[in-house]
């Protein structure tokens, strides 16, 4: 099978089970029922401390853990339900850069066949092309899928810290979105506006607590800083420590695909093919990318108004003071990301979160010392492999900025001013 056939989703399932990883608690389900909106039995995958060990049994314990969980947790699912792997697809996108994410789909084949498992199909797009592999249908469904799954994230985060009746904002939240996960696997979407609405009015009625709680930006490689799992809940972490947390959304990292095309075209290619080619990027980047992004949040507006994400040019451009945009991957976003959680958002620190010997992530840690000292906010970096508790580093740190808080009485107009 060539690697495009793998890539594109061409017609309907077929009665394949297609496994998508657990990436994140509202991203992963709203995908899975994008894909059973085509025809495809999509469910996701389950991790737990057995399932990461499964998955470091077949590897060689040097990759960084995205790769153990995710295989592991097919692994699992495979030996549970005993299904023929002919009508298993996993779906394991790629990346492009220095990041052995890129890496993962041809590892998880060689570990597939030694397993006896040669049937399997992996379906693997790549941010090389912005995941343009995917039939366009369905990609634009996916594109609503993430921007729907971080807003309803974002309701749970801006809410939870300061509800007044504990487990209020997660039942809420749980609600609305399992009608919006109905949505996605319908053929027709549209009800899916009226649903977050509907969504955003239910959260604004919960009753809140008149405080205000230091927020603290979470920033890093994606898999890791949205995987409840992996990063030991490090959201609620930080929430059960006296903070808000603000995680950089899903989104961000498909409109940096967007952008990224954009400068390599403008860089490497000439002429009028290529003018036109970078005309029809900034037309789909304005005309469906960042078109349905503003569409959504506006909905979202009552409750997220000032949890709004700052335009992916300018989220770079912070970034590129530190390192190169040529040096592809998640550095330069987590960079910029942080910066402007504390200069646009006024976050009071910064938690980067990144896997074990993940390349990336050893470059911002070497750098965020200096961005520390320029912006006068703690920065704490985090890498995870699954076992210990690498958060019990953030408890001087909050507790500091709690006793901060509480001495300057500071108040939520008051602080967005300071």
């Amino acid at each position: 099978m060539s690697r495009l056939e793998e890539q594109r989703i061409s017609g309907p399932g077929e009665g394949r089970v297609l496994f998508v990883p657990p990436m994140e608690p509202f991203g992963a389900p709203l995908l899975a029922a994008v894909f059973r909106s085509v025809g495809y039995e999509a469910e996701v995958l389950q991790e737990t401390p057995e399932t990461l060990a499964l998955g470091l049994k077949h590897t060689s314990g040097g990759e960084c853990v995205p790769c153990p969980t995710t295989l592991g947790a097919l692994i699992k699912a495979m030996q549970v339900r005993q299904l023929p792997p002919e009508k298993v697809i996993f779906f394991m996108p790629t990346a492009c850069g220095p990041c052995r994410f890129g890496q993962y789909a041809k590892l998880d084949s060689i570990i597939f066949e030694k397993l006896g498992w040669s049937g399997i199909r992996i379906m693997s797009p790549s941010a090389e092309n912005a995941y343009a592999g995917l039939d366009d249908a369905t990609r634009q469904r996916m594109w609503h899928a993430i921007l729907v799954a971080d807003i309803f994230r974002k309701l749970a985060l801006r809410t939870r810290p300061y509800e007044k009746n504990p487990g209020e904002t997660d039942s809420v939240v749980a609600e609305w979105f399992a009608k919006a996960e109905r949505i996605f696997a319908q053929a027709d979407i549209a009800p899916i506006s009226q649903v977050l609405a509907d969504a955003v009015s239910a959260v604004r009625r919960i009753p809140r607590r008149n405080v205000q709680k230091p927020l603290v930006g979470v920033v890093g490689e994606i898999y890791v800083r949205c995987d409840p799992f992996i990063n030991g809940n490090l959201l609620r972490r930080i929430e059960d420590l006296g903070g808000e947390a603000a995680l950089a959304p899903v989104a961000e990292w498909i409109l940096y695909t967007q952008e990224l095309q954009r400068l390599i075209a403008a860089e490497r290619e000439r002429g009028m093919a290529a003018a036109l080619r970078r005309i029809r990027l900034w037309l789909e980047s304005h005309l469906f990318f960042e078109k349905w992004e503003r569409y959504y949040y506006d909905i979202a507006d009552p409750v997220l108004h000032d949890r709004r994400e700052p335009p992916i040019a300018e989220v770079m451009a912070e970034g590129m003071r530190y390192v190169p945009w040529q040096f592809e991957g998640e550095a330069v976003l987590t960079l910029g990301r942080a910066i402007l959680y504390v200069k646009r958002d006024r976050a009071r620190a910064i938690v980067n979160a990144s896997p074990m010997f993940c390349m990336p992530g050893t470059v911002t840690t070497s750098i965020f010392p200096q961005i520390e000292r320029e912006l006068g906010v703690p920065i704490v970096c985090n890498f995870y492999d699954g076992s210990g508790d690498p958060n019990q580093s953030l408890v001087p740190m909050m507790h500091y900025l709690v006793e901060e808080y509480a001495a300057c009485g500071c108040s939520s107009t008051a602080d967005r001013e300071r």
